[in-house]
Parts: C-alpha cells; sequence; structure tokens
C-alpha cells in the first residue's frame, strides 16, 4: 500500500512577503526577513552558507508580486497526486509500495523540481508553485519517484551522463502518456523546440560524455547548456532514445526492468541508432 503525505512552505512564505514587502531586492534585511520567516534553500546540499539562496532572492523578490494571488490561492490536491501516482505505477507496472512525501516550496522561478531519500525506504518530492501550473510537470517527477522506489536507485546524482539520460527519457514519456499531453510537448517544454534547431549536432555532442560521472558534466547536461550550448541537452536525447525503443516494440513496462549495468550501452547503443536514422532521412530530403 503506498503511504503519500503532502505539505508546502505557502504560509511561511507569505509570512516572508508580508514582512518584505515594502523593501528593494538590494536591501540586506531581505535576506533577514527570508530566513526568519521562510528559510527554504533548494540548493542547500551546495549552499550552506546560503550564498546561493541570498543571490536567488534577490533575483526572484521583484517578480514574486506577479504570482501573489496565485500563491495565495494554492491549495495542494492529494486526490491528484495519489491518482497520479496510480496511473503511473499502473503505465510502469511498478506496484513496490511507495512511501513519499511531496513538499511543495516556492522557488525563484528557475528553482527545478528534486527528489531527496528521505530514509532506505522512503522519498521526498521538492515541487515548486511559483511557474504556471502543469500537471504533466509533476507527473514526470512522480514517474521518477515511481521509477527509483522500484529499481530502489538513489535519486541524485545519476550514476552518470547515460542513466541521466535514460530517467529523464523514461519519465518525460511516462508524464506524457498520462497526462494525455502529447500534442503539447513542444509547448510544455519550450527546451525541446529549441534543440530540435539542431537535434543531431546535440547528440553526437553528446555521445563521448556517456560514461562521465563528475558533478560538472552532470549539471551540464541536465541543468546547464550542455556540449551544443542549449538547456535540457540530456531531457532532449532521453526522449528521442525512449521515442526509438518504444517505436521498436519496447514498453515503458519492459524499460524499467532494464538492469542497472545495462543502462549505459543500451542508451549509447540507442543513440547512435537515432543518429543514423536521422542522417539517413535527412541525406534523402
Amino acid at each position: 500500500m503506498n503511504v503519500i503525505q503532502i505539505s508546502h512552505y505557502k504560509s511561511e512564505f507569505l509570512a516572508f512577503y508580508r514582512f518584505a514587502q515594502h523593501l528593494d531586492s538590494e536591501d540586506q534585511e531581505l535576506f533577514n526577513l527570508w530566513k526568519t520567516h521562510y528559510g527554504f534553500n533548494p540548493y542547500l546540499k551546495e549552499d550552506p552558507k546560503n550564498q546561493l539562496a541570498k543571490e536567488m532572492i534577490k533575483r526572484a523578490f521583484p517578480k514574486y508580486s506577479t504570482i501573489l494571488s496565485q500563491i495565495e490561492s494554492f491549495e495542494p490536491d492529494f486526490g491528484m497526486v495519489r491518482r497520479y501516482v496510480s496511473l503511473v505505477q499502473d503505465e510502469l507496472k511498478s506496484y513496490e509500495p511507495l512511501h513519499l512525501s511531496v513538499v511543495f516550496f516556492i522557488g525563484d522561478f528557475d528553482t527545478d523540481a528534486f527528489i531527496e531519500k528521505a530514509t532506505s525506504e522512503s522519498y521526498i518530492l521538492y515541487f515548486p508553485i511559483e511557474k504556471p501550473w502543469q500537471d504533466v510537470h509533476l507527473v514526470q517527477e512522480l514517474a521518477k519517484v515511481v521509477y527509483l522506489n522500484q529499481t530502489k536507485a538513489n535519486p541524485y546524482p545519476p550514476k552518470n551522463i547515460a542513466h541521466a539520460i535514460f530517467i529523464e527519457g523514461l519519465s518525460l514519456h511516462t508524464a506524457v502518456k498520462t497526462t494525455a499531453a502529447e500534442f503539447k510537448t513542444m509547448a510544455l517544454y519550450p527546451w525541446m523546440s529549441s534543440c530540435n534547431k539542431e537535434p543531431n549536432r546535440i547528440m553526437i555532442n553528446l555521445l563521448p560524455h556517456m560514461r562521465r560521472t563528475d558533478y560538472k558534466a552532470l549539471y551540464s547536461f541536465t541543468k546547464g547548456t550542455g556540449a551544443s550550448g542549449y538547456l535540457n541537452e540530456a531531457s532532449f536525447a532521453g526522449w528521442n532514445v525512449i521515442h526509438h525503443l518504444l517505436n521498436n516494440e519496447d514498453t515503458l513496462s519492459e524499460l524499467v526492468k532494464t538492469p542497472e549495468e545495462n543502462i549505459t550501452g543500451l542508451v549509447e547503443r540507442t543513440l547512435h541508432r537515432v543518429i543514423e536514422e536521422s542522417t539517413y532521412i535527412s541525406s534523402k530530403e
């Protein structure tokens, strides 16, 4: 049986904003009020001294007035979360009982959702709510949690770039299918439109980095601008890798069962095939 809990930092954020709204973003008191009333730092593991948090607040504070009513009206929908978890488990045929806490927070408009392992048997999903809400974005993160729970893998960092590509692609396709968002993918993920300008270049430039495990590479390809200068290059490659596998009669539920030691080779081989097929099609046009 799944055990799902939901909490949020809405009240804490609104208390901070109520005290700080008269301040300028450069005011030193702004950070003190943030720390006193809100204090949630999504970068805490890399930022124990809150240096990134200070920059985050300074950068995001002028924009908060535009989303204040959105935050005030936010109410977490426990039924929706539970329903989507069940749908993802059905899609992936992954029925390992899930112990999950979902924590909604307010970030800096660039903050990504992230997952932590609370215990050996439970996970925490932190999900930002300052950006326009789209179910598919939450479901993608829930798909990652279900996959991690089924395979007992650690949330972060992934084993290498190939593993990051695999889980990004698997979760993207699961979310899009579960929420019936197939025809809105480009609009829901603007980086996909950007990457589609030079798909082969992105994937070719990714190939030499498949087995890299260093933080710089993992950050660059998942959150930075990668080897070709585009955001989310690992997600783009993952979308294409899983799309190719699904078109060749694999299923999402079968892919979930891929042994961890086989993932790197599978991604490398599939990416080569995607590039070869794309090059062949381009040469015929």
